[in-house]
């Protein structure tokens, strides 16, 4: 399904509802004591932070020594929050509203020295503070991991931030700063208010029924597990409240199944299979982390997308053309399978391919089509692939392979491409979008496969199920028509079109989002980026935030992009 607000659009951020909770912050806290001398409390805090090296600790808390030192050497070691200190404390304890609910802000420590009076303890709670806020800048910007450290085809280069100057510059108006760090896209927006939804329910100890596994039921069925798989879909809203009890399979069941199916990613056909069921058993927490990780990812892009562009979410195999946040075109794709994963990038579409041929990778042609060519020497002609070299021309005996022994050979010896045609891999359209992972989208002869539910099964780049619709977009400032689109494909030449304005692409990773009804959709992890993700954080968690940084994930990449060997 396509996804609402893939898009550049900015909506209200939230930062107003988060402050309304300091008042009860400031009650939590104790009426704040009168602050000591402001000389003593500058050198207290001097005293503290000039140390060689910089302390890690203060009060029992890990600290951003480097960091803290930077902040307050530039203000003169001068206290920094003693007049909005109650409301920055809201706005930490609401972070895990962002997702963010595993960071360590030192709410407890500042808690403790709310209730003291003494110079010693005005210069811990600032420093503690100021502390905490770096991390919940730097969290809120995205930057506890680099996702190109974890995932080596991440190549979408993580926007900087410097949380210092950040806060340097926002002392006097911090709160309405710090509200305003959060994404303002509307996909992250939303999934915020997804979030809040599944915490307050886990919050008051609840969590969806589960269903126990056996065999597929269908519809029709009567079966004892159905009671189960109606209080499941009452819980989730997917299934109306008054159909919660009956053990027979009915239409208004199965409505609501497959209803459950769509949002899930999976095969519509009402059939409670394994899948189904594992689905249905995944608990509120565990889709509660999945959000908070994708809207890390939204924390990942810049401030906004541009106003026109291409978006293909790659777990949920679909892309977008959008304009002015607005999908004007969808369409189901084909992506990376397991072993080829697609990976993440933004570049720009410039042209197309009509009537394109593919050129083989070295590497694939030697691994894949010389063991063919040992079984079949024809192999070649039987699939509209040729040799090339100087030494031939095109169409010869020799370029189709005509008297080489293969079984002597362990390495293909010359180039192979496959011709333009009705067979080709490619299809009839390839759009052009150079990046250095040699990924592009295209056509494909086999539209079958985009009526399948997982649809991971390229080589890495990706194919969409309407080229047609997609080059008359494209080439809708030239005025082109379907039947000159036609005319040109039949004519069977390989022809580039330049488009006539160039078009960013944008191939993201999403497991959770908000459609275009408001209903929150999962996918599987397809390439287990969830899980490094979680990894990743989890690791950055045990350090000063600008360590962290700088400190090599111990997760180790596992996807490698090989140079030049994209398949369709």
């Amino acid at each position: 399904m396509p996804i609402a607000a893939f898009d550049g659009r900015f909506a209200p951020a939230p930062g107003a509802a988060r402050l309304l909770a300091a008042a009860a912050v400031a009650a939590l806290l104790g009426a704040a004591a009168p602050p000591p001398e402001s000389d003593s409390a500058n050198q207290e805090i001097e005293r503290r932070l000039s140390l060689d090296p910089a302390p890690a600790k203060l009060a029992g808390e890990s600290i951003d020594g480097e960091a803290l030192r930077a902040f307050y050497a530039e203000r003169a070691w001068r206290p920094a929050w003693s007049e909005n200190a109650e409301a920055l404390i809201a706005i930490l304890a609401s972070a895990g509203d962002d997702g963010l609910a595993g960071l360590s802000l030192h709410l407890a420590a500042l808690h403790t020295h709310a209730a003291a009076e003494s110079r010693t303890n005005e210069a811990e709670s600032d420093i503690l503070l100021t502390d905490a806020l770096l991390r919940y800048a730097y969290a809120m910007r995205g930057q506890r991991v680099d996702p190109a450290d974890i995932e080596d085809d991440w190549l979408v280069p993580l926007p900087p931030f410097d949380a210092v100057a950040f806060l340097e510059k926002h002392v006097d108006d911090a709160p309405a700063a710090l509200a305003d760090l959060q994404p303002h896209y509307e996909g992250y927006q939303a999934l915020r208010a997804a979030l809040a939804a599944l915490r307050a329910k886990s919050d008051a100890g609840f969590d969806w029924p589960k269903v126990p596994a056996g065999p597929t039921i269908h519809p029709g069925a009567t079966d004892d597990r159905v009671a189960a798989v109606r209080r499941r879909l009452v819980a989730s809203e997917d299934l109306a409240a008054d159909k919660a009890e009956g053990a027979e399979y009915d239409s208004d069941l199965q409505a609501a199944v497959a209803l459950f199916q769509r949002r899930h990613g999976l095969a519509d056909d009402g059939l409670i299979g394994a899948r189904t069921v594992a689905a249905m058993n995944v608990g509120i927490v565990q889709r509660e982390r999945q959000i908070a990780l994708n809207m890390e990812r939204w924390r990942w892009l810049p401030g906004r997308l541009e106003s026109r562009h291409i978006l293909v979410n790659v777990p949920g195999e679909w892309l977008d053309v959008v304009e002015d946040g607005h999908a004007v075109l969808s369409m189901r794709t084909i992506v990376g399978d397991l072993d080829h994963p697609t990976p993440v990038l933004r570049a720009r579409l410039n042209s197309l391919v009509l009537n394109p041929v593919w050129r083989v990778p070295a590497d694939i042609a030697t691994e894949e089509i010389l063991p063919e060519l040992k079984k079949n020497p024809r192999y070649l002609v039987d699939n509209d692939l040729e040799l090339v070299s100087s030494d031939f021309s095109s169409g010869s005996p020799e370029s189709q392979g005509a008297g080489i022994n293969w079984n002597k050979m362990t390495r293909m010896p010359w180039p192979v491409r496959q011709l333009a045609g009705s067979d080709n891999a490619l299809g009839k359209i390839k759009f052009n979008l150079p990046n250095d992972d040699d990924i592009y989208l295209h056509d494909t002869p086999n539209h079958k496969l985009f009526d399948r539910s997982d649809r991971a099964l390229s080589h890495g780049c990706v194919r969409v199920e309407n080229a047609e619709a997609l080059a008359l977009y494209l080439l809708r400032d030239k005025g082109w028509t379907q039947e000159q689109l036609d005319d040109e494909i039949a004519q069977g030449d390989t022809e580039t079109v330049p488009v006539p304005k160039p078009v960013p692409v944008w191939l993201l990773y999403w497991t959770a989002w908000i459609d275009a009804d408001g209903a929150v959709e999962f996918r599987d992890d397809l390439y287990d980026r969830d899980q490094h993700l979680a990894v990743a954080l989890n690791e950055a968690s045990r350090l000063p935030v600008m360590l962290a940084r700088a400190t090599t994930p111990t997760l180790p990449p596992v996807h490698k992009v090989c140079d030049g060997c994209r398949l369709p």
